[in-house]
């Protein structure tokens, strides 16, 4: 979200600032437009697009699914010595949190999700979701600097790392359940504050997000 959607992407501008040649850059352009980040028109440029609803409900839908399973099995195979990798995880949760520093505030926040994926003995899983969700990255970015969240996911993360480290499965997943379940209120609160950010395709109201972005209760 340091780019807002429209925005126009300088091959020549980015390779200057990133110090890279063209071929890496054009491979990463590549990659953002198959994730649907960035839309390439032929001799008219690169541009950002806009968010796509669509795919914000396709990313959630894939991470709520993996990671409710992962913090399950997490739970059933702790190891402590992970408890050094979640202790400096909060460590860096209050610095960003006193520096009021967002971008380190969601890089934490996403590690800790790969730290669950590591101790449940898939750390590829991780992977498999940060791809599928640029589109929900740039949501949950996008609201971050409202009021009490640093405070509020702080204490869920320790909520679900103290559930997984005594062995409650069933503790475990239901805190991550309701770790995730924000995701409608946060869409809801960029539709009010910047409607334009997202493109709502044919098929999708506003009203049934609950029932599409709410991760299942059943266990």
């Amino acid at each position: 979200m340091k780019m807002e959607p429209g925005a126009t992407i300088s091959e020549k501008e980015t390779c200057a600032e990133l110090g890279i040649s063209r071929t890496p850059m054009r491979e990463a352009v590549l990659r953002l437009a198959q994730e649907g980040l960035v839309n390439v028109v032929p001799s008219g440029g690169t541009f950002v697009n806009t968010i796509s609803l669509r795919g914000v409900i396709e990313g959630h839908l894939i991470r709520s699914s993996l990671e409710l399973r992962m913090a399950r099995i997490a739970a059933h195979s702790y190891n402590a010595v992970h408890d050094r990798d979640f202790d400096l995880l909060v460590f860096l949760q209050n610095d960003a949190s006193k520096r009021q520093d967002y971008d380190q505030s969601f890089a934490v926040d996403n590690n800790f999700h790969r730290l669950v994926c590591t101790m449940a003995g898939f750390p590829d899983i991780w992977q498999a979701i940060h791809n599928a969700t640029g589109q929900l990255d740039r949501i949950r970015r996008y609201a971050i600097p409202r009021s009490g969240y640093f405070d509020e996911v702080e204490q869920e993360h320790r909520a679900i790392y103290q559930a997984i480290k005594s062995g409650d499965a069933d503790g475990a997943y239901n805190l991550m359940r309701r770790h995730l379940d924000d995701i409608a209120a946060v869409v809801e609160y960029v539709f009010a504050d910047q409607p334009s950010l997202i493109a709502q395709e044919p098929g999708f109201d506003v009203s049934t997000l609950n029932l599409m972005l709410a991760p299942p209760a059943t266990q």
